[in-house]
C-alpha cells in the first residue's frame, strides 16, 4: 500500500480556487443565458421595449389633439391619462385628481419627469390631455403584468436564484470531494481509537492533508514503539509477579506448617500469642499470593472455552455457598429469580469465581443479623446478576475506582484482609465474557449493589 510522502499534491487553497473558478464560470454562463432569454423575449414580442409607450404616444398625439373628445380607446397601451381644462380643473381620465393636479403643476414649470415617470402634454382647444408613461420594459399581456414582477426585476430574481443554486451544487460537490480526500484521516483516527496501529494512509492529493497524514504516520510509529515497550514491560512485570508468587508459596508453606506444629507443643501464653500472629499473617500472605497468581493467570490466558451451563443448577450451587458463608454472622440469604433461560454460555469456573467473590465481599461488609440478596433477572438476550449487601455502601470515589488493581478504598468498607484486588479480578472475568460490571448503592438497604450483565450466549 502506498505510503504518504511529504510535499506533494495540490495546495488546499488551489482546491478552493477551483471552486471559485467554477462558480464564476457558472455565473458568466448564467448571465449569458439570461441575456439570451431577454433578447428572445423581445424578438418574440413577449416583452415590450422600454420606449414602447413613448413611441405609441407620438403616433396618437394628432388624433388626441383633433378629436372632439378624449376617450380610453385613443390612449395607447401602458399609458395613463387625464383631461384638464386650461384653468387646471380635472375633467376626466384614469389618473386621480391628485395625480392630475401634480402633472398640471409640472406642465406649469415646464417639466416632463417626476419620480421615474414621464409626462407628455397634448394641447386641445379648451383643455389639455396629460399622458403619463414609463421608460421600462413591460410584458405585452395584461395577465403577465398583473401576476409577474416587471421583466427587469424578474431577470434580477432569476440571477440571484441561479447564483444560489450554483453555489449550493458546487459546495456540495466540492464538499464531498474534500470529505473523500479526508476519509483516510478519519479511518486512521478510528483505528487508533480501537488500538489498531497496523495501517497505512494513502495520499489524498491535497498537500496540507497529506502533511497531517504524515504526522499521523509518525505518531503511529512512535505510539507503536511506546506501546510495544509498555507491553513488554507489562509482560515482564506479570512474569515477575507470577514468579514471585510461586517462589513465596514454598517458604510460606514451610512457615505455616511449622507454626501449626508449634501449636501442639508446650508453650506459655506469650509464646502462644506470638505463634498465633505468625500463623494468622502467614495465612494472610498465602491468600494475597493466591490472588496475585489468579490475576497473573487471567492476564496471561488468551481466553477459555465457554460451555453450556444449566441456570437452575448454577444458581442452586451459589445459594448453597452463600448460606454456608453467612452462617458465621447469622446473615439472612435471599435469592430472587425472574424470567431466566434454562441454560447460558459461560466459562463456568471463572464466572462462578467472580460471583462468589462478590458474595464473599457482600457478606464481609454486612453487619451481623442482616441480609444479603442475590438477584438473577433475565431481560431480552442478557442476564443481570445483582448482589446487594446491608453495609455502609460505596463512596463516590469507590464507585469510580473500586475495580482498579490494589485500590483499598473507603476505610468504612476496608478490612484487614482486603488487598484491593477482588473487584479487579471480578471485572477482568466479566470482561472476558463480554459483559459489564456496575457499582452502585441500593436505595432500600443503603448498602453496596454490584450488577453483572452478560449475554445469554
Amino acid at each position: 500500500m502506498e505510503t504518504i510522502k511529504p510535499r506533494k499534491g495540490t495546495h488546499l487553497h488551489t482546491f478552493f480556487l477551483r471552486y471559485l473558478f467554477f462558480l464564476c464560470l457558472g455565473i458568466i454562463l448564467l448571465v449569458a443565458l439570461l441575456i439570451g432569454l431577454f433578447m428572445f423575449a423581445f424578438s418574440a414580442n413577449i416583452i415590450l421595449p422600454a420606449n414602447y409607450a413613448e413611441t405609441q404616444i407620438t403616433l396618437a398625439k394628432d388624433r388626441i389633439a383633433t378629436s372632439s373628445s378624449v376617450t380610453d380607446e385613443m390612449i395607447p397601451d401602458l399609458v395613463d391619462y387625464a383631461v384638464i381644462s386650461n384653468k387646471g380643473e380635472f375633467l376626466s381620465g384614469t389618473l386621480t385628481e391628485k395625480e392630475a393636479s401634480h402633472a398640471w403643476r409640472l406642465k406649469q414649470r415646464g417639466e416632463t419627469k417626476s419620480n421615474a415617470r414621464f409626462y407628455a402634454f397634448v394641447e386641445r382647444e379648451q383643455e389639455v390631455c396629460i399622458l403619463r408613461y414609463g421608460l421600462v420594459p413591460e410584458y405585452r399581456t395584461p395577465v403577465m403584468r398583473k401576476y409577474l414582477p416587471n421583466p427587469q426585476l424578474t431577470v434580477l430574481l432569476l440571477f440571484i436564484m441561479g447564483v444560489i443554486v450554483q453555489a449550493t451544487v458546487l459546495a456540495v460537490h466540492f464538499g464531498r470531494r474534500l470529505k473523500r480526500k479526508m476519509m483516510g484521516l478519519q479511518e486512521a483516527i478510528e483505528k487508533i481509537q480501537h488500538q489498531n496501529l497496523d495501517f497505512h494512509l494513502k495520499p489524498s492529493g491535497i498537500r496540507e492533508i497529506d502533511d497531517i497524514a504524515l504526522s499521523f504516520e509518525q505518531m503511529k510509529e512512535a505510539l507503536n514503539t511506546s506501546l510495544t515497550q509498555q507491553w513488554q514491560a507489562e509482560r515482564a512485570r506479570r512474569e515477575q509477579i507470577s514468579a514471585l508468587a510461586h517462589d513465596l508459596k514454598t517458604p510460606l508453606t514451610i512457615i505455616r506448617g511449622n507454626a501449626e506444629l508449634l501449636l501442639d507443643t508446650v508453650q506459655d501464653e506469650v509464646q502462644k500469642e506470638y505463634n498465633t500472629y505468625i500463623l494468622k499473617n502467614t495465612l494472610e500472605i498465602e491468600k494475597f499470593t493466591k490472588q496475585l497468581l489468579d490475576i497473573s493467570n487471567m492476564e496471561q490466558s488468551v481466553g477459555g472455552v465457554k460451555t453450556t451451563v444449566e441456570m437452575a443448577s448454577f444458581i442452586q450451587q451459589l445459594e448453597q455457598q452463600m448460606k454456608a458463608l453467612a452462617l458465621e454472622k447469622n446473615i439472612e440469604v435471599s435469592v430472587e429469580k425472574d424470567k431466566l433461560p434454562d441454560v447460558f454460555m459461560i466459562e463456568e469456573e471463572l464466572f462462578y469465581r467472580a460471583l462468589l467473590n462478590l458474595i464473599v465481599n457482600a457478606i464481609e461488609h454486612t453487619p451481623y443479623n442482616s441480609k444479603v440478596t442475590l438477584s438473577v433477572q433475565g431481560e431480552a438476550d442478557v442476564i443481570h446478576f445483582t448482589v446487594i449487601d446491608s453495609g455502609a455502601g460505596f463512596s463516590p470515589q469507590d464507585v469510580k475506582e473500586a475495580t482498579k488493581q490494589f485500590y483499598r478504598g473507603d476505610p468504612s468498607r476496608n478490612t484487614a484482609n482486603h488487598h484491593g484486588m477482588g473487584l479487579y479480578i471480578v471485572e477482568s472475568i466479566i470482561q472476558k465474557h463480554g459483559g459489564t460490571l456496575t457499582l452502585a448503592n441500593d436505595s432500600i438497604t443503603g448498602g453496596g449493589k454490584v450488577i453483572i450483565t452478560i449475554a445469554t450466549s
